[in-house]
């Protein structure tokens, strides 16, 4: 069998955040979607596991789909099974999997999933490939039989940070095969709940720590490092290889694989292989990949007036997010200076460069760089710092995400307005003049 994950027309509802990646690649919980299916099958199907594809818009398949393309797939005999890509829970996959060939799943009309011979499945590729999953609907239901199910999808940038705290919860199955229940054998850890506390053979737990699991479990993953001083409350997931410094974590806080954290953080989610390694307060936020937040950078997650944090979104305009709590989204690649402070609900785009200013403003188009004034960032110099940041952590940047990048710098000139080019003496260090 293979699993396909696709984008649907309500991906554009989380721009910036995912111009360098598919929206089944945004992590949640402990898992970003395309991890939590590939869990699935590993832990009910160890002897034949399927293959979990994506497919998403065209410039990101070199990076992110499958070697070969998808027809390569098609032209065998086994079934394929769709899913939403802004599905965060499948609890229902396991029913579609009984289901018989030409099976469809809908939620409030909308294409959540499918199981489908390769001949159907040849006949909708299309429209999953150019993110027409509406279209999609409309011609299975001329050929296969519509099951409407209750299922909720991702809407918006801030359904991650309302959702994280639950999904990490319900992910606990799918990782404590491999990540066993601790047994205390430090005097120097004050454990609570100790019942919910998981922690991989592989991690380092140097007390003094305190750990608080009585109001849901701390899963610390393989090869993670916890320095003394920590302190961490559950729900909180600790990704694979990162290092928590003396830092304070409060409850639904997932922190994705090679982070490096410090300061307090609460209610937030970190993609992977970024650093907020200082003091500084991060809340009700979402960072992106190799993002790096200075000391003492700060943000706001709750308004004076106590009202309802409203969010700009690309083609929406300012949307009322309609939750009292909710701090900032900073896509991939983007550098914060020290002591830069963001208003809740900031959004800043892929491969921004701040510094040099008290308040950052609300929202900042991609590829910007600057402190008083701001400008194009150059994307060659851009590209050079990335390249220098991924070796840090022995990760290579590949042709295909080069050609990524250059063309995410293309598609969003537009939205940088009228900033000029940063001269060739900014790149690097110094204020743009």
């Amino acid at each position: 069998m293979i699993a396909i994950l696709f984008e649907d027309e309500l991906w554009r509802n989380f721009t910036p955040l995912i111009y360098t990646r598919p929206i089944f690649d945004l992590r949640c919980g402990a898992f970003s979607l395309r991890e939590r299916v590939t869990a699935f099958f590993a832990a009910n199907a160890p002897q034949d596991q399927p293959k979990v594809l994506g497919l998403c818009r065209p410039y990101l398949m070199d990076c992110y789909g499958p070697q070969g393309g998808l027809r390569t797939f098609l032209s065998k005999s086994a079934p394929l099974t769709f899913l939403n890509g802004r599905t965060l829970d499948p609890s229902w996959l396991p029913a579609l999997l009984e289901e018989p060939l030409e099976t469809v799943y809908s939620a409030g009309g909308i294409l959540l999933g499918a199981r489908l011979s390769p001949a159907l499945a040849s006949a909708i590729l299309y429209y999953l490939r150019e993110q027409r999953a509406t279209e999609a609907l409309e011609e299975l239901q001329r050929f296969a039989r519509v099951v409407e199910i209750p299922a909720p999808l991702l809407l918006y940038p801030w359904d991650l940070i309302s959702q994280v705290g639950e999904q990490i919860i319900r992910d606990l199955p799918l990782l404590t095969p491999r990540i066993p229940r601790y047994v205390q054998t430090e005097s120097t850890l004050v454990v609570r709940g100790a019942a919910n506390l998981y922690v991989a053979p592989t991690a380092q737990l140097e007390g003094p720590l305190v750990l608080d699991a009585r109001n849901g479990p701390i899963i610390i993953d393989e090869k993670a490092h916890l320095e003394p001083f920590t302190f961490i409350q559950g729900p909180a997931y600790i990704g694979v290889g990162s290092l928590i410094s003396s830092a304070k974590l409060r409850g639904e806080t997932s922190i994705g694989p090679v982070c490096r954290i410090g300061g307090e953080v609460e209610a937030s989610i970190v993609q992977g292989f970024s650093n907020k390694h200082h003091d500084g307060f991060l809340g009700h936020s979402w960072l992106g990949e190799w993002v790096n937040v200075g000391a003492l950078a700060t943000n706001s997650d709750l308004k004076n007036t106590y009202g309802p944090i409203r969010v700009v979104i690309e083609g929406l305009g300012q949307v009322n997010s309609g939750t009292q709590k909710l701090g900032c989204f900073l896509a991939d690649h983007v550098k914060l200076g020290i002591g830069l402070h963001l208003t809740g609900g900031a959004v800043i785009g892929v491969g921004s460069n701040l510094f040099g200013v008290h308040m950052v403003p609300k929202t900042v188009p991609p590829f910007t760089w600057g402190s008083e004034v701001f400008r194009e960032y150059r994307i060659d110099g851009m590209i050079e710092v990335t390249r220098k940041v991924m070796s840090r952590r022995n990760q290579v940047m590949s042709p295909a995400y080069e050609a990524m990048l250059r063309t995410v710098f293309l598609l969003t000139r537009n939205s940088r307005g009228g900033l000029g080019p940063v001269p060739r003496q900014g790149i690097f260090g110094g204020r743009s003049q």
